[in-house]
């Protein structure tokens, strides 16, 4: 599995294992965000939200709330903060798909389990 993947992967195990990060996912409902990462295998995957618990799986998802399009470089430096979400977007560094507004409250999530743990 790549490296962005195997990232997401981790990041899903870490927020399960913390209280606050879970009661963000509670609240963000039961959604799933697709990820389309260019140069890396496998290409698509998605963190499905369920009741308070993430998940991980390689594929497409039938209706995510929104898509994260980007190459793997910068998925990657999104994933461990290394690049901010905003200034990315706004340069062009990679794409969303669906709604703005989802995207934000699951960098909320994704926030809060960076505070405490690195994803490196």
């Amino acid at each position: 599995m790549g490296k962005v993947a195997d990232g997401w992967k981790k990041a899903v195990e870490i927020a399960n294992s913390m209280p606050k990060a879970r009661e963000l996912l509670k609240s963000w409902g039961n959604k799933a965000v697709q990820f389309v990462v260019e140069g890396e295998d496998p290409r698509e995957f998605y963190v499905e939200a369920k009741d308070g618990v993430a998940s991980f799986h390689v594929g497409k998802h039938p209706s995510p709330a929104f898509t994260m399009i980007g190459n793997k470089d910068i998925m990657w430096k999104l994933l461990t903060r290394e690049e901010d979400a905003v200034k990315a977007f706004m340069a062009k560094k990679y794409q969303v798909q669906g709604s703005l507004g989802e995207s934000i409250k699951f960098r909320k999530i994704l926030e809060e389990v960076g505070k405490n743990v690195s994803l490196v």
